[in-house]
């Protein structure tokens, strides 16, 4: 007479069921998957797994000591980040020389701004490799190259257009001063941060709401271009001071900007209104003054 003992777990082990009419122990034997259930437990696992790497990254970006909670890199990475960036610039044949009227008036300027050790660069032009990080430098068109400001490479060093070179020292100034900001504010190594945190924000989004994906890629690309603008206005009230502190006028800063063409389609441009830069530097021009 068989007795059925039911196939379970012991421990962390498998039991084996035993039935006496089969002739003994059997091994247990596996329900098989719903493949429906597998699919969904998949997606769920990739997402919860894109869910903890965002946590972890959102541990790190707050928990940094600088006091700016917007930033995982550290400071020496600047320069790391910025050196790549400047080989693979090398690699796709863009060029630059050292210029003695940059450096006397770009030194000038980094005895006031002693946080990174600064290079002064013409550009001559080029073509950027596709492999070239797109967010290690300012602006963030800086892919054109022939810019109506100058280039900042995290890290410190600082490419100008040549045609730039026709400005007047105190607008050349102006221009290195506002480069000046985006490196000392880090703002290539923010835009960084922003950028790797959105694409695991876009990828878990297009894992767990596949449908809601179109919009979340809309969404961070907008909130990229408002952080653009914002590292504008920034690197100008940055050079405001700059400026003064280096015994330049600071309204030479508005001056310049009353040069930069409008800009188109506000919302998707990287670059304020000039009328908005020049309302903001002068606020910061008058705060000089109190």
């Amino acid at each position: 007479m068989g007795s059925l003992v039911s196939a379970g777990r012991l421990g962390n082990r498998p039991t084996a069921a035993f039935t006496g009419d089969s002739g003994g122990w059997q091994p247990p034997r596996r329900l098989p998957a719903c493949p429906t259930f597998v699919s969904r437990f998949q997606t769920y696992t990739i997402a919860m797994r894109l869910f903890f790497l965002l946590a972890a990254a959102m541990v790190g970006y707050t928990q940094q000591s600088s006091g700016v909670h917007d930033n995982y890199y550290s400071l020496a990475r600047d320069s790391q980040v910025g050196e790549r960036f400047i080989t693979q610039l090398q690699a796709g044949g863009v060029t630059a020389t050292p210029e003695s009227r940059l450096d006397a008036i770009g030194n000038r300027l980094a005895a006031h701004s002693p946080q990174f050790q600064y290079r002064f660069l013409v550009s001559d032009g080029g073509k950027p490799s596709l492999d070239t990080a797109p967010n290690a430098a300012f602006p963030a068109d800086w892919r054109r190259l022939d810019l109506d400001e100058a280039i900042a490479i995290a890290g410190g060093t600082i490419y100008v257009p040549r045609r730039l070179l026709t400005r007047d020292d105190a607008q050349l100034m102006v221009i290195l001063a506002h480069a000046m900001g985006h490196v000392a504010l880090r703002h290539p190594t923010r835009g960084m941060t922003l950028g790797e945190l959105a694409q695991v924000e876009v990828q878990a989004a297009s894992r767990t709401v596949p449908e809601e994906a179109p919009q979340k890629v809309k969404a961070v690309a907008l909130k990229r271009f408002a952080f653009d603008r914002a590292c504008e206005i920034e690197a100008d009230g940055y050079s405001v001071k700059l400026l003064k502190d280096s015994g330049a006028d600071p309204a030479t800063l508005v001056a310049y900007l009353r040069t930069l063409p409008p800009q188109q389609n506000h919302e998707m441009s990287v670059y304020p209104p000039p009328a908005e830069r020049i309302e903001s530097a002068q606020k910061g021009i008058a705060a000089l003054g109190q």
